[in-house]
């Protein structure tokens, strides 16, 4: 199944959705990730001057890194979008369905496997650390937050204009794993701005509408040491 999602009156992207997912999570886009890929252009300014690299962890279907590239075009010079093995074929083929957009001139988009449990996958050198870290609705146990914090850890660069950019589902089965994502990223980050927004997901309440979805976002920078 392919779908559109509209991100701007001057941007549209299509997206492969694989009909049978098993209960894979990644090949389902979320809500928090439409919401996030639509609030982009706003934070923009918290992009670190020299169009530097962005990474996005847990991709999903890529509309985040899609959007991230084309909606920060003139502020970026590339777009790394990763997952786990499983998902990242499908990720790649909506990097080739949207080829069309990322014309010259635009971010250098790439794909591929990153997994936050991994933990001898890390930079060798600080030039291959990014600037800009993106995620949405990248909690779904009670070991990702701190696999999320380690992974942020290890791979944004060491300056304070680095930024940690995420946006999740307020799920009241997950407050114990947002609090420890807080104080996981308290521990080494101050928070630059947060808010909350609504969104819906795909399915139905019981009397027929969209569920609605509260999302809470945040902007993180690294801690002066000084």
């Amino acid at each position: 199944m392919t779908r559109s999602f509209k991100i701007s009156n001057d941007l549209t992207l299509s997206l492969h959705e694989p009909s049978l997912t098993e209960d894979n999570l990644g090949l389902k886009t979320w809500t928090s990730s439409l919401l996030l890929s639509r609030r982009l252009a706003l934070l923009s300014r918290h992009v670190p001057a020299g169009r530097p690299r962005v990474l996005e962890l847990g991709s999903g279907t890529g509309l985040v890194g899609l959007s991230a590239a084309l909606t920060w075009q003139d502020n970026v010079s590339e777009v790394m979008l990763t997952d786990l093995p499983e998902i990242v074929p499908n990720l790649q083929k909506n990097v080739e369905l949207n080829q069309h957009l990322l014309q010259r001139g635009t971010p250098r988009v790439r794909s591929r496997v990153l997994d936050w449990s991994d933990k001898s996958d890390a930079p060798k050198t600080a030039n291959e650390a990014y600037a800009v870290i993106l995620a949405a609705d990248p909690i779904y146990s009670p070991e990702h937050p701190a696999m999320l914090v380690d992974t942020v850890r290890r791979w944004l660069q060491s300056a304070v204009s680095s930024r940690f950019i995420v946006e999740l589902p307020l799920r009241e089965a997950y407050v114990k794993e947002r609090q420890d994502l807080r104080q996981g990223l308290e521990a080494f980050m101050d928070m630059v701005e947060e808010d909350e927004e609504v969104g819906f997901d795909d399915w139905e309440t019981a009397d027929g509408r969209q569920a609605e979805v509260t999302c809470w976002w945040s902007v993180w920078q690294l801690r002066s040491i000084a």
